[in-house]
């Protein structure tokens, strides 16, 4: 049986419409609720979440600076933003509809398949029926970070199109990310609780709306075609050969240099002819040549300075070293005796 979602973070639950109010007021603290309808249902309403933002959080990994909310309440309420968040709410209905005021400049209603994108920094007013809202919040500076991590420096705020259809596209993919992160945040061992795990998750869904979801950015994330500067291609040259005995990511080595990871591998292209993860792995060879050539093969194998490396394919390591040098691995390991024998 699924379990239900976030049901473990529970804060309350209450049927006291009144009660419900207070309790999310004390919560949240800086936002306006007005309940317009009391008698709409009876039952219980709670309030559950992985996170509130500011209070507490889901983990102490980068996962925190994503707040998951479930929302379930037998009556309709409005909702108007207080003190601005810097943040932006994804938000999908899975029961009920919601009415959303952006300012005077934007209004829609949003249920089933239609969510909502509404940053929380400016004038907010939202009507909610009785029902179910899930809702995912992404501080502004983590789109910011991965954002720029595309394409470079971005001069002016990020404006998104705030009505998002989970029928099909980038839509449905990020109302499935984020119902199976809540579904997984039921379990109590979940993985979401490691820290790799959770700044991979972070990337991914901040990702997924970037290229997903029309925003004012869309159009130079998919014409990024400028190439990093020569001197960023010498920063990405000296962190692959300062680390080449450890496992590196692209995003490391673009971040060394000061570039977005597109911009590295056209600047790669146009000033190398190569591309930086061949001449990572062109380093490697080289060390392992090097370390193998002065290496006594009585103390050493092979396969003990090819993983050292990073090669845990030993078979085609030793076959991209004999294109590079001319000869097996085991063979520079052995001609280090003849070279002493000769001496």
């Amino acid at each position: 049986m699924t379990k239900e979602p976030l049901r473990r973070f529970r804060l309350f639950e209450t049927n006291d419409p009144d009660d419900a109010m207070t309790t999310i007021d004390r919560l949240y603290g800086k936002k306006k609720y007005k309940i317009l309808n009391t008698s709409s249902g009876h039952g219980t309403r709670s309030l559950s979440a992985a996170s509130v933002y500011g209070t507490t959080s889901l983990s102490e990994a980068s996962v925190s600076r994503l707040v998951w909310c479930r929302l379930i309440t037998a009556f309709d309420f409005t909702f108007v933003q207080g003190e601005p968040e810097h943040c932006i709410a994804l938000a999908f209905q899975a029961s009920g509809h919601r009415h959303v005021a952006l300012g005077s400049q934007s209004e829609f209603t949003t249920s089933g398949s239609i969510g909502s994108l509404a940053p929380q920094d400016r004038p907010l007013k939202s009507f909610f029926s009785r029902g179910e809202t899930l809702s995912l919040m992404i501080p502004h500076s983590v789109i910011q970070q991965n954002l720029e991590s595309m394409i470079g420096n971005a001069s002016t705020p990020i404006e998104f199109e705030p009505i998002v259809d989970s029928r099909n596209g980038g839509g449905a993919m990020l109302r499935r990310t984020i119902d199976m992160v809540a579904a997984q945040l039921a379990e109590p061992e979940s993985p979401l609780g490691h820290p790799a795990v959770a700044a991979r998750l972070e990337e991914f869904i901040v990702h997924a709306l970037l290229h997903g979801q029309p925003h004012s950015y869309r159009d130079a994330i998919a014409d990024d075609h400028r190439a990093a500067a020569p001197k960023q291609v010498r920063r990405a040259e000296a962190f692959i050969h300062g680390h080449s005995g450890e496992t590196i990511r692209l995003a490391q080595i673009a971040d060394a240099a000061g570039c977005s990871v597109r911009a590295l591998q056209l600047a790669f292209r146009t000033f190398r002819d190569t591309t930086h993860m061949t001449l990572l792995k062109q380093t490697r060879l080289a060390r392992a040549h090097s370390e193998l050539s002065q290496s006594d093969p009585e103390a050493t194998t092979v396969t003990e300075v090819a993983i050292k490396y990073g090669f845990y394919n030993v078979g085609r390591f030793a076959q991209d070293y004999k294109r590079t040098f001319g000869q097996r691995p085991s063979e520079t390991l052995r001609l280090r005796v003849g070279r002493q024998r000769s001496v």
